[in-house]
C-alpha cells in the first residue's frame, strides 16, 4: 500500500527533523542536557523504525521496545538533573501521582498479561520505566519554569497513553 511507503520515510524524518530543529535552536556548544536530549531523540527514532518493520521478524518489536526504553532512561537522567530529589520534590507532598501512575501501569500489564507470554517481563520492565519517566517529569514541579513543567508533563503523559495504545494493539488483538 502506498500510504505505508510514505510512512516509512516520514516517520523517521519526524524525529530527525525535531532533533535538527532542537540542535539549531540551542546555544553552542551544546551542554550536557542538550546532548542527552539529542540522544533520547535518536533512541526514539530507532524505536519508530524498529516498530515499523515489526510484521517481519518478531525481534524488531523487542528492539523497538529496547530503543524506547533507552530513550525513557535518558529522559529520567535529564529530568533528575536540576530537580529536587524525590524525598524533597512535589512527589513527597503529592504521593498520589505515584499511586495513580503505578496503578495505571500495573493495570495495563495485568490486562495484557494473558496475551504477553514470553514478552511479559520486557513489557513489565518497559511499563515500569515509563511510569518512572512520567514521575520524574512531574517531580520537576517548582524547579523549572511553569511553561517547561507543563509541556514536559503533558509529553510524558501523552507518551504513556500512546505506548499503552500501541501495547494493546500489539498484544490484545
Amino acid at each position: 500500500n502506498h500510504i505505508y511507503e510514505v510512512a516509512y520515510v516520514v516517520k523517521p524524518l519526524l524525529m530527525i527533523s525535531l532533533a535538527l530543529w532542537y540542535w539549531y535552536n540551542m546555544p553552542k556548544p551544546l551542554g550536557s542536557i542538550s546532548r542527552l536530549i539529542l540522544v533520547a531523540l535518536f533512541f526514539s527514532m530507532c524505536g519508530d523504525v524498529f516498530l515499523m518493520i515489526t510484521p517481519r521478524p518478531h525481534n524488531f518489536f523487542l528492539y523497538g521496545l529496547l530503543s524506547f526504553l533507552l530513550a525513557h532512561i535518558t529522559y529520567i537522567v535529564i529530568y533528575r538533573t536540576g530537580s529536587p530529589p524525590v524525598t524533597r520534590g512535589i512527589l513527597r507532598q503529592q504521593w498520589w501521582w505515584a499511586l495513580l501512575l503505578f496503578g495505571f501501569g500495573a493495570g495495563l500489564v495485568a490486562f495484557l498479561a494473558p496475551h504477553l507470554s514470553h514478552m511479559l517481563l520486557p513489557v513489565t520492565v518497559y511499563a515500569t520505566v515509563l511510569v518512572f519517566m512520567a514521575l520524574f517529569a512531574i517531580n520537576r514541579y517548582g524547579s523549572v519554569s511553569g511553561h517547561s513543567f507543563t509541556r514536559v508533563v503533558a509529553g510524558a503523559l501523552i507518551f504513556m497513553l500512546s505506548d499503552s495504545m500501541i501495547a494493546i494493539n500489539a498484544f490484545y488483538q
